[in-house]
């Protein structure tokens, strides 16, 4: 999924499931505290929010958070030893 499509509620859900703290997530993206409250209470997805949205996302997804926006939308974390992540499938793990 795009990080540019996440949602404010679904970087918050993320960040509750890691048990992170609005300044422990700002920490590590390199951001506030604030900015990253504003990003969880956009309900939809603003541009002027596109690079910030999207820097809280890597973060979260390198501790394994998976953004789902299939039949329904939500997170997921996975860890990190189990199974292959979804940028990692290509043609050599078909066996």
């Amino acid at each position: 999924m795009a990080h540019s499509l996440v949602s404010g509620r679904q970087i918050k859900a993320a960040r509750a499931l890691l048990g992170w703290s609005r300044s422990e997530l700002a920490d590590r993206a390199g951001v506030t505290a604030p900015t990253v409250k504003v990003v969880e209470q956009d309900s939809g997805v603003l541009d002027e929010l596109a690079s910030t949205r999207t820097r809280l996302c890597n973060v979260l997804a390198a501790e394994g958070v998976a953004f789902l926006n299939g039949g329904a939308i939500g997170v997921q974390v996975v860890p990190k030893n189990e199974g292959l992540r979804t940028e990692d499938l290509n043609a050599s793990n078909d066996d």
